[in-house]
């Protein structure tokens, strides 16, 4: 199985297709975007990056990538992850909008969605 590139640009739907696609598992990644976004689109350009680290001071430290171009945090992989795989668990054959439904959903509730 191929890697996800970091410092990528991906559209939502491009990536939900490659991971659904390849079978992706990992999460050791963070989705970032170029502004603050508080709704998920297949449009959606992220950028794959590591995890910010935490300083001494408490503060979150972002890769270089991110802060040299202004990203911000989108999704922790883990999150993202287990979104997909709790939609994917109730629907195997869930579309992409259906995902990034998923998405939403727990970006406005902290919860996974459920499909009827």
């Amino acid at each position: 199985m191929k890697e996800l590139e970091y410092m990528t640009p991906y559209s939502l739907d491009n990536l939900i297709t490659k991971i659904v696609q390849e079978g992706y598992t990992k999460d050791n990644f963070c989705l970032y975007t170029k502004e603050y976004e508080t709704t998920a689109t297949p449009s959606l350009t992220c950028f794959l990056e590591r995890y910010p680290e935490v300083s001494d001071d408490d503060d979150e430290v972002y890769p270089d990538y991110v802060e040299q171009n202004e990203l911000e945090l989108f999704f922790y992989g883990d999150q993202f992850m287990d979104v997909l795989r709790s939609a994917l668990n109730q629907k195997p054959n869930a579309t992409v909008d259906e995902l990034i439904s998923g998405l939403n959903y727990y970006l406005e509730n902290d919860a996974f969605i459920t499909f009827s």
